[in-house]
C-alpha cells in the first residue's frame, strides 16, 4: 500500500510539470505576434496568466518552471530589443518582471503544494476516521450482540426463577413499571396492576386484610431511606390466596431525597406450603412419638397394677396379699415418675427444692447404683473437698445422676471407665457457656460425668434431649430419661453442657447455682483461729504465663510464703528433682511441652508420693477429671481472686482454719 502510493504520487507529480506547456505554448505565441510585427503587451499578459495557471493547478515546482520560462523570455526580448520600447522597459523593469514571473509562480505553486497537503491530509484522516468508524460500529454491533443475548438470558432465568419487577415513582404513586411476572404473582395483567396502583393514595386492594399493615409500615420505612423485605399473603381475584416476598429499596436524587422505590417479588407459597406440610408432619410424629412412649410405660405399669390387684382379690396368704399390694405400689410410683419425667421436660415439675451437698448425694447414690453397672466398668470419684452446697429438688437430682450414668453405662457394653467430678466455680460475665444457656454470674457447682464409650455424633447432638428419642432396642429405654434430666436442670435454674467424640466418650456438665453460705458457718470460721504460713513452706508454682506468674508469685510471698517458679512441667520436673524439699505444687493445667499439669503431678509423685497439688485452670474444659487428680487436690477456675488462692493453698497444706 506505501509502494502504490509512493508511485501515486511521483506520477501526479510528472502530470503537475504538464501545466508549465501553457506558458512555453504562450511564450511561442509571443514570439510569433513579434516576428510578425504585432507589438501588442497582450500576449505579455497571457504569459503571466499561464504561469499563474502553472503555479496554482501544478504546483510549486511548476510554477517556479514555468517562472523560470517566462523570466528567460523577458531577458531575450530585452537582449535583442525587439518590439517597441516599452515592451521590454529598461533592465531594471526586466529584472522585476523576471522577479514577478518567478515570485508568483512560486507563490501560487508553494499555495497549490500546501493546498494538495491538506487535501491528501484530511483524506488520511478522513480514512482513518471511516476504519475507526467502522470498527467502533462493528465492536457496538457485537455488543448489542452479547447485551440482546444476554438480556435474553437474563428473561429466561427470571421466568424461570419467577421474579418480577416494579418501580413506583413516589410523587405521583404511579407504578412506572410492572413486568408481567410481578403482576401474574398477584394474578392480574401488567395494565390491570398499574390502573389499580395508580394515584397519590396507597393502594393495598391486592394484599391479605391481616397483612396490610405490616406492608404500610415496610413502605413507610422505605420511603424514609430504608431497605426492606416484605412477605405477605396477597388474594387473587379467584380467591386463591398465595405468598409472596418483595426486595424493595428506595431510589434517590441528586439531593439524596427518596423519588421512587423499585423492587423485585417471587412466589413463596410452594415454600411456604411445603414447610406447613413438615411442620405438621414433625409436630404428628412427635405426638406419636410422645402418645406411643407413655402408652407404652402406661400399659405396662397398669398391667402390673391391674395384676396385682385381681391376684389379690384371689389370695387368702396375708404375705402374698402384702407383696401384691407392695408390688402394685411400686408400679403406682413408675406412674409418678414417669408423669413427673414428662413434667420435668416441660419444665412444669412441682420441684422442692432443698439444701443439700452434691457430694453427699453422689456417695449415696452410688451405694446402690455401682449394682447396676456391670464389673467391666471403673469407676472414679474426684469430689472437691468443702463443696458448695446448693438447693434442689433431691429426688429429681438422683434422677438425673442416675439417668446418666446409665447411658454412660449403655455407651460402654464392652467395659470402660466412668469419672464423677465436682468442682466449685465462678462464672462472670464475660463467661458464656452455650447460646441456649440462660444462667447469670455468680457461684456455681459443676457436677460432670464422663465415660469412654462410643460417643456422640455430631447429627445426633440436637436430638439428645427430644422426648423419646432413643437408639436402644424397644423395651431397653424409653427415650425420656436425658429430656427430663435437661427439663430438670434448666428449670432449676442451671445449665447443662455436653461434649463427645465419637470413639472417644462423651462428657455431661451440669452446673448448679451455690447457695449463700450459712451465718453459723461464717461464724465460726471467724471464730477460728488461722495457721499462719511460714516461710519455711516451699511452693513450686508453674505457669507459663509471666504476667500471671508475677501476681501468683507476689500474692504468695506476701502471704509468707517461699515461692520457686516454672515456665513449664518440664522445668518442674527438672527443679524438683533437684535436691530440695517442696510442701505443695501450684500448676496449671495446660501448659507448653510434655509434662501438662495432671502428668506433671504423677511425675513428680513418683518422687513424692504425699505432694498435694493445688490445679489452676483457664477454661471449663480443662476442670476434667484426670488419671493423676486425687479427690484431695484442689482445683481452681482462672480468674481466682487472692483470698481463694491463699484459702485454697491453706486447705492443701492441711490447714487446721482457712486463711483469710
Amino acid at each position: 500500500m506505501a509502494e502504490l502510493r509512493l508511485v501515486t504520487q511521483k506520477l501526479r507529480s510528472v502530470m503537475d510539470l504538464a501545466w508549465v506547456l501553457p506558458t512555453i505554448i504562450s511564450i511561442i505565441i509571443v514570439e510569433t505576434t513579434l516576428l510578425l510585427g504585432i507589438a501588442l503587451p497582450v500576449p505579455f499578459f497571457i504569459i503571466i496568466i499561464c504561469v499563474v495557471i502553472a503555479g496554482s493547478i501544478g504546483g510549486r515546482r511548476a510554477g517556479f518552471i514555468a517562472g523560470i520560462f517566462a523570466s528567460l523570455y523577458l531577458f531575450r526580448a530585452y537582449s535583442f530589443e525587439f518590439g517597441p520600447a516599452t515592451l521590454s522597459g529598461g533592465l531594471p523593469q526586466t529584472i522585476a518582471g523576471a522577479a514577478f514571473f518567478i515570485l508568483i509562480g512560486t507563490l501560487l505553486g508553494r499555495l497549490r503544494d500546501q493546498l494538495n497537503a491538506n487535501i491528501i491530509s484530511l483524506r488520511d484522516v478522513e480514512q482513518r476516521l471511516r476504519a475507526s468508524l467502522r470498527e467502533e460500529t462493528a465492536e457496538k454491533d457485537a455488543q448489542a450482540d452479547k447485551v440482546a443475548e444476554s438480556e435474553t438470558r437474563l428473561n429466561a432465568a427470571i421466568r424461570i426463577a419467577g421474579i418480577g419487577y416494579f418501580s413506583f415513582d413516589i410523587g405521583s404513586g404511579e407504578c412506572t413499571f410492572c413486568s408481567e411476572q410481578h403482576a401474574a404473582h398477584l394474578g392480574l395483567t401488567p395494565d390491570e396492576f398499574c390502573a389499580g396502583t395508580a394515584g397519590p393514595e396507597i393502594q393495598l386492594f391486592y394484599i391479605h386484610a391481616d397483612d396490610r399493615d405490616k406492608v404500610l409500615d415496610a413502605l413507610a420505612r422505605i420511603y424514609a431511606g430504608e431497605n426492606q423485605t416484605i412477605e405477605y399473603r396477597t388474594v387473587h381475584p379467584n380467591g386463591e390466596v398465595r405468598y409472596i416476598r418483595e426486595f424493595e429499596e428506595p431510589v434517590f436524587d441528586e439531593y439524596g431525597k427518596v423519588v421512587a422505590n423499585v423492587g423485585t417479588s417471587i412466589d413463596m407459597t410452594e415454600l411456604r406450603q411445603a414447610e406447613a406440610g413438615a411442620r405438621q408432619s414433625q409436630r404428628i410424629e412427635a405426638i406419636g412419638t410422645l402418645t406411643g412412649g407413655v402408652a407404652h410405660d402406661f400399659n405396662n405399669i397398669l398391667a402390673i397394677i391391674l395384676g396385682n390387684l385381681e391376684l389379690s382379690q384371689e389370695t387368702d396368704s396375708p404375705e402374698d396379699m402384702r407383696d401384691l399390694i407392695q408390688t402394685s405400689i411400686k408400679a403406682t410410683k413408675r406412674g409418678a415418675d414417669l408423669t413427673k419425667s414428662l413434667l420435668s421436660f416441660a419444665r412444669r415439675a412441682q420441684l422442692k427444692p432443698a439444701r443439700l451437698n452434691l457430694n453427699q448425694t453422689i456417695q449415696s447414690t452410688m451405694t446402690w447404683a455401682t449394682r447396676v453397672l456391670p464389673a467391666t466398668i471403673d469407676i472414679e470419684n474426684a469430689l472437691m473437698e468443702d463443696l458448695w452446697d446448693v438447693e434442689l429438688d433431691a429426688t429429681s437430682t438422683e434422677n438425673a445422676l442416675i439417668n446418666i450414668l446409665l447411658n454412660a453405662r449403655d455407651a460402654m457394653p464392652n467395659g470402660g471407665k466412668l469419672t464423677i467430678e465436682t468442682v466449685n466455680m465462678w462464672i462472670g460475665d464475660d463467661f458464656v457457656y452455650g447460646r441456649d444457656d440462660d444462667i447469670g454470674p455468680g457461684r456455681y457447682v459443676m457436677l460432670a460425668i464422663s465415660d469412654t464409650g462410643h460417643g456422640i455424633s455430631l447429627d445426633k447432638f440436637e436430638k439428645i434431649f427430644e422426648p423419646f428419642y432413643t437408639e436402644k432396642p424397644v423395651g431397653q429405654g424409653s427415650g425420656l430419661g436425658l429430656s427430663m434430666v435437661h427439663g430438670f436442670i434448666k428449670q432449676s435454674g442451671g445449665a447443662i453442657r455436653i461434649y463427645s467424640e465419637v470413639g472417644v466418650g462423651t462428657k455431661f456438665k451440669l452446673f448448679f447455682k451455690a447457695t449463700a453460705q450459712s451465718s453459723v458457718k461464717s461464724s465460726a470460721r471467724a471464730r477460728a483461729k488461722p495457721v499462719l504460713p511460714s516461710k519455711q513452706t516451699e511452693i513450686l508454682v508453674v505457669e507459663d504465663q509471666g504476667e500471671v506468674m508475677r501476681v501468683l508469685d507476689r500474692i504468695l510471698e506476701d502471704a509468707g510464703y517461699s515461692v520457686t517458679t516454672a515456665s513449664s512441667g518440664d522445668e518442674a520436673l527438672k527443679i524438683f528433682e533437684k535436691p530440695n524439699r517442696f510442701d505443695l505444687v501450684l500448676a496449671d493445667i495446660v501448659m507448653p511441652g510434655k509434662l501438662q499439669g495432671p502428668a506433671l503431678a504423677k511425675a513428680i509423685r513418683l518422687i513424692d508420693p504425699d505432694i498435694p497439688f493445688v490445679f489452676l485452670s483457664g477454661y471449663a474444659a480443662d476442670a476434667g477429671a484426670h488419671d493423676s487428680v486425687r479427690p484431695s487436690d484442689i482445683r481452681l477456675m482462672k480468674p481466682v481472686s487472692r483470698h481463694e488462692l491463699l484459702r485454697a493453698v491453706s486447705k492443701a497444706l492441711k490447714s487446721v482454719d482457712e486463711y483469710d
